[in-house]
């Protein structure tokens, strides 16, 4: 004999299981995530530091006044300064050394 859906017309308008009163409600099927995941980006701005802002910043805080700084192909920065009003050129290396140029 076969199986017939609930609710068909072959058994009689009955009700399915889980309508029954007391029946407990189905199970969630996947659960809510609890906060929305960020959406990705290309943008790597998150990812890795400024270097031109680390640089400039670490210059300045020898009492240097940077008017420009460029990036050099091998991963330094080189500075065009004042100090006392006496103009430089600083290189700021990637491994954090600082060496002025008059």
């Amino acid at each position: 004999m076969a199986q017939l859906v609930p609710g068909s017309v072959g058994n009689a308008g009955r009700l399915p299981d889980t309508m029954l009163p007391g029946a407990l409600p189905p199970p969630p099927t996947m659960p809510a995530p609890s906060s929305p995941a960020p959406a990705p980006s290309a943008s790597y701005g998150n990812r890795y530091p400024n270097t031109e802002s680390l640089s400039r910043d670490r210059v300045e805080s020898q009492g240097y006044r940077v008017q420009r700084i460029t990036p050099q192909n091998n991963g330094s920065w080189k500075a065009e300064t004042r100090r006392d009003g006496v103009p430089s050129r600083v290189i700021i290396y990637p491994d954090g050394r600082m060496v002025e140029e008059r």
